[in-house]
């Protein structure tokens, strides 16, 4: 636009022609513009709706996620939980099996030791009567045996008197062969 200054004062002269002109322009283009602006801040609204739904979808996806996580956490502390007394269980079956066991085997061990000293007991006995046997045998043996040689030195007491009977001066044994 063109125009000019009035001196001496703040004012500007202008052409109303071009004036009107440009208003007419601005008022043809100011619909459009709002119509433009009208657009970016539908397009907006639509964005933030569009933003908000995907937040919304994302949030819900998060939450079952989530449950689904504690599900999972649920599912492992149960097993955990289980697995837990299924040792303690097994633990105290093999104490159990321990204990059965320890109490066999002192029941055997002390079976096994009577058993022991029954046999100790029976073989002492055994031996005894053996020894007795023993004893009896040789007493009867040593017996017959000094019967014998009660018998030959009766005969040898009887034979040397024979001979003092017959043969005053023979005196004694003589070591002649």
């Amino acid at each position: 636009m063109d125009g000019f200054k009035l001196p001496l004062t703040q004012r500007t002269v202008i052409n109303e022609e071009q004036l009107l002109a440009q208003l007419l322009c601005i008022e043809k283009s100011i619909p459009d513009t709002i119509r433009a602006a009208e657009e970016v801040l539908q397009q907006k609204e639509e964005i933030l709706a569009q933003a908000h739904q995907a937040a919304q979808s994302k949030i819900l996806a998060a939450e079952q996620r989530a449950a689904q996580i504690a599900d999972e956490l649920k599912i492992i502390q149960q097993a955990e939980m289980e697995a837990q007394q299924l040792r303690q269980q097994v633990q105290a079956e093999v104490a159990a099996i321990r204990q059965r066991n320890a109490s066999e085997m002192e029941r055997a061990r002390r079976q096994a030791q009577q058993e022991i000293d029954a046999m100790r007991q029976s073989v002492q006995r055994e031996c005894q009567q053996i020894q007795r046997g023993a004893d009896n045998y040789t007493e009867e043996t040593l017996a017959g045996l000094e019967q014998q040689l009660s018998t030959l030195l009766q005969v040898v007491q009887n034979g040397r008197r024979h001979l003092h009977q017959s043969a005053p001066s023979i005196s004694g044994p003589t070591n002649q062969p």
